[in-house]
C-alpha cells in the first residue's frame, strides 16, 4: 500500500507541475474568490482533454441547462468548463489528502518494533520503557518429530509480547520507580478473582507509575509460583496448594517486607493454550537472559514445533485510501445534487416573483407605456435598486438579458418568446406568448388579459406560500420526534429503575 500511495502522489505532483506551466487563457480571468481550487484547474482541464471527457460530460443535458439557467449573462461554455474543472479538482483534492494521511500513517509506524532476520526484534533503548508488540506467530510441527499424542497440527495467531527496555550496566544501573502496597493489592491478582482462587498468572509488577519505590518478589514455593508471577499449575492436584511470596518494597536504603499467601488451583488447558503458554515462558526467559543485548532473540523452535514470526499487516493505510476514494465519489455525486437544489430554489424564487413582475408590467402598460418601455422599466428598476449584486432574482435577470438582446437589434417578438423558453416555467411562457400575440394582432383586450393574469398570479402565489409552509412544517417533525423520544427516555428510565424492572 505504501508504494501505491507514493505512486499516486508522484503522479499528482508531476501532473500538477507539467500543467501549471502553460495554463489556458480562460483560466487567467476566473474569479479566484469563487473558485478556491483554481490552482488545480489546469490539471483538471488536462484530464478532461487528455481522456476526451468533453463529449461524455456534455451529454449531461440537465447539468448544461442548469448552468445556463443559473448564470444568465455569462458565457455558458466557459461556465461549463469551470464547473467540471471545479468538480474534478475537488475529487483530486480528496484523493491526494487521504493518500497523504495514508502515507503518514504508514511512515509513523514504529519501525523498531518489526521483525529483523526472521526472529529478532529491536529492544527499546534505556529509558524508553517496555514496549508491547503485536506479532503474528505461526507454529508448525517439525518434520519427523511429531508425537502420536500431539493434537496441534499447526496454527497461526496474534500474540502480544512485552519487550523490556535495555538496562544500564552495573555502574550505570539506577533503581527503577515502582508502586505502593495499595496499588499492588489492586493489580497483583491479574485476571484472578481472589487470592484464594488463583489459576492464572499473577501480576508481579516491577515498578509503579508516579512513584520512586521499587518492588522485588521472592517466592518460597518456586514450583508453584516463580518470581515473575508465572503460575505453574499444570500438574497440580484438584485440591490445589498454597504458595508464599514475599513482596519487598524499597526506597533508597529503606525496605518494607510483606508476606502474601496465594492459594493455587489447577487450570485445564487446551493443547493450543499449553503450547502458547510454553512459548510465552520461553520468551520471558530469553527476555531476562538477553536484557543487555540490543536485540531480543525470539524462539524459532519449541519442542516438536517450528515457530515463525511476522509483523501483522497494518490496514490503516488501505482504509484511509479507500475512504478517500469513497468521499471523492460522494462529492462528485453531491455536486450534481447541489446543482439540482439550486435549480429548485431558482424555480421557487421565480414563481414567487412572478405576481410582482406581472403587476408592475400591467400598471405601466395601463399608464400608457409601450410594451418595450414597460419591460425595460421593470428590468432597469430592479437593476438600479439591487444593492447586493450576489443575491440575484433570476426572473429579473432574464428580463435584463431580453432588454440587452433588443438593444442590439434582436426582433422584439422573438426576444419575448425566447424569454419564456429560457425560464421554462408555464406562467412565464404564457406571459411571453401574451406579449407576442399582442405585437402581432394589436392592443385590443390586452390590458384585460394582463389584469386577469395578475389576479391569477397572486392566487397562485398564495398557494405556493401555503405549500412551502406545509413543507417547512413537515421538516420540523423530525427534530420534534427526536425531542419526544428523548423526553420519553428521561421520564421512563427512572420510572423503570424505581420499580426495578
Amino acid at each position: 500500500m505504501l508504494i501505491i500511495n507514493i505512486v499516486i502522489l508522484l503522479i499528482f505532483a508531476m501532473g500538477y507541475l507539467l500543467t501549471t506551466k502553460k495554463p489556458e487563457e480562460w483560466m487567467k480571468n476566473i474569479d479566484k474568490k469563487e473558485n478556491k481550487l483554481y490552482l488545480l484547474y489546469p490539471l483538471a482541464n488536462w484530464i478532461v482533454m487528455k481522456f476526451k471527457l468533453t463529449r461524455l460530460l456534455n451529454r449531461k443535458v440537465q447539468v448544461t441547462n442548469a448552468i445556463k439557467a443559473l448564470n444568465i449573462t455569462s458565457k455558458p461554455e466557459l461556465l461549463q468548463k469551470i464547473f467540471w474543472c471545479n468538480k474534478i479538482s475537488m475529487v483530486i483534492t480528496i484523493v491526494v489528502i487521504f493518500n497523504l494521511l495514508s502515507l503518514m500513517g504508514q511512515l509513523t509506524t514504529d519501525e523498531n518494533m518489526t521483525i529483523i532476520k526472521e526472529n529478532f526484534i529491536n529492544r527499546p533503548e534505556t529509558g524508553d520503557g517496555n514496549k508491547e508488540v503485536e506479532l503474528k506467530v505461526s507454529i508448525d510441527p517439525i518434520d519427523g518429530e511429531t508425537t502420536p499424542d500431539s493434537k496441534v497440527t499447526g496454527y497461526s495467531k496474534d500474540l502480544s509480547i512485552t519487550v523490556e527496555e535495555k538496562i544500564y550496566s552495573e555502574d550505570e544501573l539506577a533503581e527503577a520507580f515502582v508502586k505502593a502496597q495499595e496499588y499492588i493489592d489492586t493489580c497483583v491478582l491479574g485476571n484472578n478473582k481472589s487470592i484464594d482462587l488463583v489459576s492464572e498468572n499473577l501480576n508481579f509488577c516491577e515498578d509503579i507509575p508516579d512513584s520512586s519505590i521499587s518492588v522485588k518478589w521472592e517466592s518460597e514455593n518456586y514450583d508453584l509460583v516463580d518470581n515473575d508471577g508465572i503460575v505453574k499449575n499444570k500438574e497440580l492436584g484438584p485440591e490445589g496448594a498454597t504458595a508464599q511470596v514475599t513482596e519487598i518494597l524499597s526506597y533508597g536504603d529503606k525496605e518494607a517486607r510483606r508476606s502474601m499467601s496465594f492459594h493455587i488451583i489447577p487450570k485445564e488447558y487446551s493443547e493450543e493454550e499449553m503450547v502458547t503458554q510454553e512459548l510465552e515462558n520461553e520468551i520471558s526467559l530469553l527476555n531476562k537472559k538477553t536484557k543487555k543485548d540490543k536485540l531480543l532473540e525470539l524462539p524459532i523452535t519449541l519442542d516438536n514445533y517450528n515457530v515463525s514470526w511476522a509483523t501483522p499487516e497494518d490496514n490503516t493505510g488501505k482504509l484511509l485510501s479507500f475512504l478517500g476514494i469513497f468521499l471523492a465519489i460522494i462529492i462528485w455525486i453531491y455536486s450534481d445534487i447541489d446543482l439540482e437544489n439550486q435549480m429548485k430554489k431558482r424555480k421557487e424564487q421565480m414563481m414567487l416573483d412572478y405576481p410582482e413582475i406581472i403587476n408592475k408590467f400591467t400598471l405601466l402598460v395601463n399608464a400608457g407605456m409601450t410594451i418595450k418601455q414597460a419591460w425595460s422599466k421593470v428590468a432597469e428598476d430592479y437593476n438600479s435598486q439591487q444593492k447586493d449584486k450576489s443575491k440575484k432574482h433570476f426572473a429579473y435577470e432574464e428580463m435584463l438579458a431580453t432588454v440587452k438582446e433588443m438593444k442590439i437589434g434582436f426582433p422584439e417578438s422573438l426576444a419575448y418568446e425566447q424569454f419564456g423558453r429560457r425560464v421554462g416555467l408555464i406562467p412565464y411562457i404564457k406571459f411571453g406568448s401574451l406579449i407576442t400575440q399582442n405585437l402581432k394582432k394589436g392592443n385590443k383586450g390586452f390590458s384585460d388579459l394582463l389584469t386577469l393574469e395578475a389576479i391569477e398570479a397572486f392566487e397562485e402565489r398564495k398557494e405556493t406560500a401555503k405549500r412551502l409552509g406545509e413543507e417547512a412544517g413537515t421538516k420540523l417533525l423530525i427534530p420534534m420526534m427526536i425531542m419526544l423520544v428523548l423526553v420519553l427516555v428521561i421520564i421512563m428510565v427512572p420510572a423503570f429503575q424505581a420499580f426495578k424492572i
